[in-house]
């Protein structure tokens, strides 16, 4: 208690003054400024070099983001005139000069000046009245899904934690995860657990599909491929050790491992071994291996609805839908004034004077044809509006007409408008029937097909509105929607036409998808009347020719007996022969003679108890065969 009392009292006593306060501080900041070797010493050591300076600014610059300079790169090119566009506009300027008109002229100087004046600030100012046009490319993302993904840059592994923008050279193996790529718009690659692939071209695709560039390596493991591009552009690609596979609009699964095994759920598929192309529908499947020949099985339809596939197809619709809708958004944000606003005239003078004032006959065309996309922009504000948008799609069909028919180089025209419907059409290959977009799609589609000297491109529009409606058809019926069924169907009518008319050949593999797409649906709605449900009879009718020939009646199955009586005399035949290759001659020259019995299966399997192994090895060589025949007959029938 003492102590307490006396430190109390000292605490008391040595209380300073505020004046007292800040002398003391005063010195205290006197004697940390004065320069003494200590100091000295620390500001020295604390100090960066310039090495260091360097070494620092070398990490960050890279961090560092330039601001974007492309407005203003444009704005600089629009308000400084290129030197022809001057002497042009000099010479046009000197021509409205007046000489014999004396008294009218300085009039019509005035109105022609206020006319010029009028379009260089329309030529220089084109952002108050005409919407840009162009969209920033997006990313290539992975997302992943579950469980553990890495990534391998450089040699070098990482775990992925979140999403992730991907660029070529890249690594990604998935341990028990599974995740996605996303494509930009051109669609999507699932990886299922334990893959391993590599990244190649992962550029976007808006050109035509003249070689193929692999767009990833497929190790080891699983994959679903789910495409969003046209058939006229080049496809998604996945190299396997035994060739590829290319996928435009569809979804497949594709398995690495001893063999490569391809199945297609939806649409269509090109398997590419030797450089040779083989097309697969949907319900078939194949297997590459080494020095094999290629066969395309059927798939039994159990297959469809194994969690692999089926959770898949789920996705892809969700992913197609949200890819439609994405599209259908960006030319919203870029309609600009629509033709409901009071100055939508103000916009239509602004886009004539632009194209007016551009003197570069390409330049032109290709205004002409950002102007026509303009007008499919108009349609899908007033679509989303819930307004008409027939004026618009239907200038839009005008334009591009007066494109091919009006300009002198044919050739460039040509070749321009080629481009520009790819683009389009690539920006429009998501959309369905019934999505509120799909109205456009039908409009590029169509004029594509009606546009002179189109031939192949028009076989290419009518085959890809036959594949949506029956695409559509499909997913209806198995939803139970028959009305919307007999309405599409309907609208099908002249495709359908076109696709049995002799004098029009489609794309052989646009001809076979759609003879299978009419297959399954007459099995789907014949398997649904059956079940009670409502279908129209001249629907049925209809489809009757494409109904698959029915399935010759299997023989009877022999006894136990008869295939031991077949099994012995096969070994009998085999021995008789003392020397091993003539062995093996005959048992090849017995296994022909049993191709296409119909308990060859049975046979084998007894056949390879029976077989002693010796140097022939016959029980290998019988099991060999049995896998064969397994896998002939695992898919259905041989096609």
């Amino acid at each position: 208690m003492q102590s307490n009392r006396f430190l109390v009292g000292i605490a008391s006593e040595l209380n300073p003054t505020a004046s007292q306060k800040a002398k003391i501080a005063r010195r205290i900041q006197q004697r940390i400024a004065m320069e003494s070797p200590l100091l000295g010493d620390i500001r020295k050591s604390v100090a960066p070099t310039k090495a260091a300076k360097d070494a620092i600014w070398r990490r960050i610059a890279p961090q560092v983001s330039l601001p974007n300079t492309e407005v203003m790169e444009h704005l600089k090119g629009t308000l400084h005139p290129s030197q022809r566009f001057k002497r042009d506009l000099k010479q046009r300027l000197l021509q409205l000069q007046p000489v014999q008109a004396v008294a009218r002229g300085p009039q019509v100087l005035k109105w022609s000046a206020a006319f010029v004046l009028f379009g260089l600030l329309v030529r220089v100012s084109p952002f108050l009245f005409i919407a840009s046009s162009t969209v920033a490319e997006s990313e290539v993302l992975l997302v992943p899904t579950r469980g553990e993904i890495s990534v391998s840059v450089g040699g070098l592994w990482q775990t992925v934690e979140g999403e992730l923008a991907l660029e070529p050279g890249m690594k990604l193996r998935t341990y028990d995860g599974e995740a996605s790529i996303i494509l930009h718009d051109d669609g999507v690659i699932r990886l299922a657990p334990m893959t391993t692939v590599a990244l190649n071209d992962l550029s976007d695709r808006l050109e035509p599909a003249s070689e193929i560039f692999p767009t990833l390596t497929l190790y080891t493991g699983k994959i679903w491929m789910h495409g969003l591009v046209p058939p006229q552009l080049r496809g998604i690609t996945v190299t396997t050790s035994y060739g590829h596979v290319t996928v435009n609009e569809g979804s497949v699964s594709i398995a690495e491992d001893d063999t490569v095994s391809v199945e297609v759920y939806d649409r269509s598929a090109a398997v590419y071994k030797d450089g040779q192309p083989t097309f697969l529908t949907e319900g078939e499947r194949t297997e590459l291996s080494e020095n094999t020949v290629l066969l395309v099985k059927k798939m039994p339809a159990k297959w469809f609805q194994y969690t692999w596939a089926n959770q898949n197809l789920e996705r892809d619709a969700v992913h197609r839908h949200d890819i439609a809708q994405m599209q259908h958004e960006r030319r919203i944000a870029q309609a600009g004034i629509l033709p409901t606003s009071p100055l939508y005239p103000v916009k239509r003078f602004a886009e004539l004077m632009d194209v007016m004032m551009t003197f570069n006959a390409d330049n032109r065309v290709q205004k002409r044809l950002q102007l026509a996309e303009t007008r499919l922009n108009e349609a899908a504000a007033l679509l989303y509006e819930g307004k008409q948008a027939e004026a618009p799609l239907e200038e839009y069909t005008a334009m591009l007409r007066s494109i091919v028919n009006g300009e002198s180089d044919d050739s460039l025209t040509e070749f321009l408008v080629q481009r520009a419907l790819a683009e389009t059409t690539a920006r429009t290959t998501a959309a369905l029937p019934g999505d509120e977009s799909y109205a456009i799609k039908k409009t590029v589609l169509e004029t594509t097909a009606n546009l002179p000297g189109q031939v192949t491109r028009s076989q290419n529009a009518e085959g890809a509105l036959l594949l949506d409606g029956l695409a559509v058809m499909m997913r209806s019926v198995e939803e139970g929607k028959t009305d919307v069924v007999r309405r599409i169907w309907s609208d099908l009518n002249p495709y359908i036409t076109a696709l049995e008319d002799e004098n029009v050949s489609l794309d052989p593999s646009t001809n076979k998808e759609a003879r299978v797409l009419l297959s399954f649906l007459a099995s789907s709605l014949q398997t649904a009347q059956s079940r009670g449900a409502n279908i129209d009879p001249e629907l049925l009718d209809d489809l009757a020719l494409y109904m698959p020939a029915p399935k010759e009646p299997t023989s009877v199955a022999l006894s136990e007996e008869e295939v031991m009586t077949i099994v012995n005399h096969i070994k009998e035949n085999i021995f008789v022969y003392d020397m091993t290759r003539s062995r093996v001659n005959q048992f090849t020259v017995e296994l022909r003679a049993l191709e296409g019995h119909p308990d060859m299966g049975r046979i084998l399997r007894r056949l390879a108890q029976v077989l002693p192994d010796g140097p022939e090895n016959f029980p290998d060589k019988v099991y060999k065969e049995i896998v064969k025949l397994r896998w002939e007959n695992a898919g259905g029938d041989v096609i």
